[in-house]
């Protein structure tokens, strides 16, 4: 009975091993013959069939092991507290699915705004059980984050210096139109998968000292090809992600020399990123209908260049420089402090100083009550009304994927007075949006899903865990300002559940 049990843990894993290699390689390079133009559907079709056949494989093999070999796989499992929760937030969106006043009048399973209805949520959720308790986490799996990060970003490069691998830019859609780019489509969306990808290979390349010279390669490849797409989208939200995450993590990497060591090659790479897109200077002429490399050497890329070589030389100066300060705590508290002090200094500054023009100008005005539509590149006109928008079905909200009936069926007059009316199918806030949606009971589920994985993630620190910890709480910050989408979330699903497959069985 033993072995049998052995032997279906082994195919199960196997099963894990597959998905996981088709949802990091495969999934985000499927397209079809339309480009960019129907990228979220093949997007969705390709997604509910990938996850709905790894569920059913799954399903079959419990099946028979239950009927033929007499194997109860569950029957001393016991399920944590953030399963639990995961089970009881797929619970909340079925009851709010067919709860819904919108229910006789809409397809709530697909969804009416970006497909994220009931099926997409089943498939994000359950997936995530399946990795949580069947899968077995191997050091192969950062090198599919990082690989995956460097075709994303190869595909961009060559978009950018005028050629169209798998031609996705057609009717119209220019080689220099940047609103859509690689194989994931809006920019902000490629934005959203470089803050689950990047962190990774930062992570990776940072923290594991046993990395050998062909990882090492691929995970700062990775980093200097990502910095170059990411000068080029230039998305405010994915900036601001990395950048704080590198913030809560920078006390961390100043526990060793040979973190620090690393951190200076790192920022080397990211210099030379921007130098190298300095130095081409490529630009789109509609008159001549081609690419112009305008070749330039700016004092920008020389000084780029200069101080990545010193940047470099001070890297192999400290792997000489031995120190280990990772037992002393008090400094991290310290530098948490110290930051949170800087923060609170810094509102007061903002507050005080009247800046004329950008996003500090409108900081300032939100801290004094001014919370104009325009501000946040129109998300706070989407904000100000969501927030409105909750009391109206407040604890199970209106349905999976609603936002955009009850959005625009109020505030149509409101969006035309900003201009051209367009669709608002989200509040450019994953977590607003979710309020809407299902209301407070599943917000605050999610958030409770969302905490204890962070809390044990934390109490049960590994290296591998910490790298996948790392890039889940970089896209939880970019979700502040962006969206839940089918051409990215399901890796965010899969990267959580990874990371609790490692912490489930550590003390």
């Amino acid at each position: 009975m033993k072995n049998e049990l052995k032997k279906e843990k082994i195919i199960l894993e196997v099963i894990a091993d597959i998905y996981i290699f088709v949802l990091v390689l495969l999934f985000p390079f499927i397209v079809d013959k339309t480009g960019f133009f129907h990228i979220m559907e093949i997007k969705w079709y390709s997604y509910v069939v990938i996850a709905s056949t790894y569920l059913g494989i799954n399903l079959l093999v419990l099946l028979y092991f239950y009927i033929f070999k007499k194997i109860n796989y569950f029957k001393n499992y016991k399920f944590t507290k953030i399963q639990l929760l995961l089970l009881v937030f797929l619970l909340v969106n079925t009851c709010s699915c067919f709860l819904s006043p919108y229910f006789s009048k809409a397809n709530l399973f697909i969804g009416v705004g970006r497909g994220e209805g009931l099926i997409l949520v089943s498939l994000y959720t359950l997936s995530f059980l399946c990795i949580s308790i069947f899968s077995k986490f191997k050091r192969k799996y950062i090198l599919y984050f990082s690989i995956s990060s460097i075709l994303l970003s190869f595909i961009a490069t060559l978009q950018y210096i005028g050629f169209n691998p798998f031609n996705m830019y057609q009717d119209g859609i220019g080689t220099h139109n940047v609103s859509f780019m690689s194989t994931i489509g809006n920019i902000d969306f490629l934005s959203a998968i470089y803050c689950l990808l990047l962190p990774i290979s930062f992570a990776a390349y940072i923290f594991l000292e046993d990395n050998n010279k062909l990882e090492k390669v691929l995970h700062i490849l990775s980093i200097y090809l990502g910095a170059f797409i990411i000068g080029i989208i230039d998305v405010q939200s994915g900036k601001v992600a990395l950048l704080g995450t590198f913030v809560i993590v920078f006390p961390f990497i100043l526990q060793t020399n040979k973190r620090l060591s690393k951190l200076l090659i790192v920022i080397s790479a990211i210099l030379m990123a921007y130098c190298t897109n300095i130095i081409i200077n490529p630009k789109y002429y509609y008159s001549l209908g081609k690419i112009v490399f305008n070749y330039q050497f700016t004092k920008f890329a020389a000084l780029f260049i200069v101080i990545s070589i010193i940047l470099i030389i001070l890297a192999k100066t400290l792997k000489n420089i031995q120190y280990d300060i990772t037992s002393n705590k008090k400094i991290i508290k310290c530098y948490y402090l110290l930051l949170i002090a800087c923060g609170v200094v810094g509102l007061i500054g903002l507050y005080i100083i009247n800046f004329k023009s950008g996003i500090l100008y409108e900081v300032h005005e939100l801290l004094h009550g001014n919370f104009d539509d325009n501000f946040g590149t129109y998300r706070v006109f989407l904000w100000k009304r969501t927030i409105n928008l909750v009391g109206e079905y407040p604890l199970l909200g209106s349905g999976p994927d609603t936002f955009a009936v009850r959005f625009m069926a109020k505030y149509t007059a409101d969006i035309a007075k900003l201009g051209p009316v367009t669709i608002n199918d989200t509040a450019a806030n994953v977590y607003l949006t979710m309020l809407i949606n299902i209301g407070i009971v599943g917000a605050i589920n999610y958030l409770l899903f969302i905490y204890y994985q962070i809390k044990d993630g934390i109490k049960k620190i590994s290296s591998y865990s910490s790298i996948l910890l790392i890039a889940i709480i970089c896209y939880l910050i970019q979700d502040c300002f962006n969206l839940s989408i089918v051409i990215v979330t399901p890796i965010f699903w899969l990267m959580m559940g990874l990371h609790f497959s490692i912490i489930k069985n550590k003390k």
